[in-house]
């Protein structure tokens, strides 16, 4: 068991130099020097390793207004879709030249194995090449009118338009790669961004911020402003230029934000909190099953919103899964994420850590059985093992509510209607993952399940043609794929009489 928190020899020279930076704000395509200081905190250690700017609503004000002035300037305006492309492309080609620097700030800023770190750099720079081919690819259509009258005739098309400034509020637990999921589409659709990462993890988003400008992007249309939510992302989704919010994070916060927006009725888009089933039949492949369910809550610390919280196995094979995963979590090696055998960092704060061992001693308390024999580390950082529950009841707040850690609850079902009553039975919508040899069963049950997005055989990895987004508290709208574009994007119609 690693455990120990990061070893910083293991760090490249130019992570070790950005960490040393003095960290402000890109407004306008310059750096500008932040009025107050925020801590950036290493997970594995409880420990600050460096300081970010804390923004506010003035340092938003000077961001929004130079996104507004740059979505107008021919430097962007004018710019051609294919040169909008071609900017978009040299980005996801610095990111790659850059993607050590990168996984290394990701992986002692928000804790994840360096491993997984990578694959998300690797996953970012795919999305922007999927979204620049979009750049050029924006049509309208021409529509065919006949109006009662008497010798006239008419040319009818529609146009789609960027909507304007873009305000991207984007969660800790994937920092990069959700700062790209909001960029890619609007850059591609030609809209210009004020972007605030989570204050608990900015450190990624700022290196972003040096490529941006190394790509060539003209000043203001990408704008990074760091900061705590109630003081910068407030002010920045109610500021009255902002055209478009895009918000990946908890279900309270989107709901917040959905009736701030309400006010001055900006587009938004809320991808929010998932309590995702996965449901396992006794005819499934269960090895392969009992890896994907454990993989599909476990990665990422169970940091991710599509996470398999819930694991809902059928009856007859119900003790042999249940135990198969409950030893999968037992192997798995909890460290500092710079340390190559770690399978599983730490959490993203002390309070993030005190909430899910409260949900484990809770469901424990009220006679739920631990699986799992591993208990959390007793060190610094903020560690906690990963725990498989059984005989919990449906209704439990360890099955409802979401608990964003590497805890699972475990119920047996009994046939398929029972599986998507019980997959059902949530206020969440996000994702679901099936498992079964049995290409009938699966094809009935998917349309039944009300959720975003269902995975067969497999666990939910985003590809970036697959759109994301969720239904019910899961909120609205999607990132990636075709329809994420569509979110950055106004219809006009144009009615000519030519007769």
């Amino acid at each position: 068991m690693a455990i120990a928190s990061n070893d910083y020899t293991r760090l490249g020279q130019a992570a070790r130099k950005f960490l040393d930076r003095q960290h402000g704000h890109l407004i306008n395509g310059e750096w500008l020097r932040a009025s107050g200081d925020l801590a950036v905190i290493d997970p594995s250690s409880a420990q600050a390793i460096a300081t970010i700017g804390a923004g506010n609503a003035t340092d938003i004000d000077a961001a929004v207004h130079a996104a507004h002035a740059a979505f107008q300037h021919p430097s962007w305006s004018a710019l051609s879709a294919a040169d909008r492309e071609r900017l978009m492309l040299r980005l996801a080609d610095l990111i790659e030249q850059n993607a050590s620097l990168l996984a290394d700030l990701e992986c002692v800023d928000n804790g994840m194995p360096r491993g997984f770190a990578g694959i998300n750099v690797g996953g970012a720079a795919g999305v922007l090449r999927y979204m620049a081919g979009w750049a050029s690819k924006i049509v309208g259509d021409t529509v065919d009118v006949k109006m009662p009258f008497p010798g006239s005739q008419f040319f009818a098309y529609t146009t789609r338009e960027a909507v304007g400034v873009v305000a991207a509020i984007v969660p800790w637990n994937v920092p990069l790669m959700m700062a790209i999921w909001k960029l890619a589409p609007a850059l591609a659709a030609g809209c210009t961004v004020v972007l605030k990462p989570a204050e608990d993890a900015s450190l990624t988003t700022l290196a972003l911020a040096d490529l941006i400008i190394q790509a060539g992007f003209p000043p203001g249309v990408v704008n990074i402003v760091t900061g705590r939510g109630r003081e910068a992302g407030e002010a920045l989704v109610t500021h009255p230029l902002v055209s478009k919010i895009s918000f990946t994070g908890s279900t309270a916060t989107g709901k917040h934000i959905s009736h701030l927006a309400t006010d001055s009725l900006k587009k938004v888009t809320l991808e929010l909190g998932g309590k995702s089933p996965t449901i396992i039949f006794d005819d499934a492949n269960l090895e392969q099953a009992i890896l994907g369910a454990a993989n599909a809550i476990f990665t990422n610390s169970g940091q991710i919103c599509v996470a398999g919280a819930r694991l809902y196995v059928q009856r007859s094979v119900f003790e042999q899964v249940a135990a198969g995963v409950a030893r999968h979590a037992d192997s798995l090696v909890l460290g500092a994420g710079l340390d190559p055998s770690s399978q599983l960092g730490p959490l993203i704060n002390a309070r993030q850590q005190e909430r899910v061992e409260g949900y484990v001693q809770r469901a424990r308390e009220s006679g739920a059985s631990l699986l799992t024999q591993r208990h959390s580390p007793q060190t610094d950082g903020y560690f906690v093992a990963p725990a498989v529950l059984a005989g919990v009841d449906q209704s439990d707040a360890l099955v409802q509510e979401e608990i964003f850690g590497p805890v699972l609850a475990v119920l047996p079902f009994d046939d398929l209607d029972h599986a998507a009553a019980l997959a059902n039975d949530n206020a969440y919508g996000l994702a679901a993952c099936i498992w079964s040899s049995n290409l009938s069963r699966v094809h009935q049950l998917v349309p039944r399940l009300k959720c975003g997005k269902v995975s067969v055989n497999t666990e939910g990895f985003p590809h970036p043609a697959l759109p994301e987004g969720g239904t019910k508290q899961s909120g609205y709208g999607r990132d990636l794929g075709r329809e994420s574009l569509d979110g950055y994007l106004d219809s006009k119609t144009v009615l000519v009489r030519v007769s």
